[in-house]
């Protein structure tokens, strides 16, 4: 049940995340908007992922594995979301 929660919780971050930027991103108002939040969440998670790793050392396992995997999505849509955003120079 645990598990259930956290993956809940991890989806729900996510896609909050991906919606507010897409509709911010849809009204063009600040250029790359959705690339730079998902690239500023990726490097803040990075320095969590940091810190369980050198300083505290008895983090539990799921937590930097949900880390590592929240990384990556993040990645993945800053990536998406430079290439969406070229798509459209004339």
């Amino acid at each position: 049940m645990e598990s259930i929660a956290r993956l809940g919780l991890f989806f729900g971050t996510y896609f909050t995340i991906l919606i507010l930027t897409s509709i911010s991103n849809i009204e063009n108002t600040i250029k790359y908007f959705q690339v730079g939040i998902f690239i500023f969440t990726s490097l803040i998670l990075g320095g969590l992922i940091y810190y369980l790793h050198l300083t505290k050392k008895s983090s539990p396992v799921f937590l930097k594995e949900i880390l590592y995997v929240m990384i990556f999505l993040c990645l993945i849509t800053a990536l998406w979301s430079y290439n969406l955003d070229l798509s459209v120079i004339d």
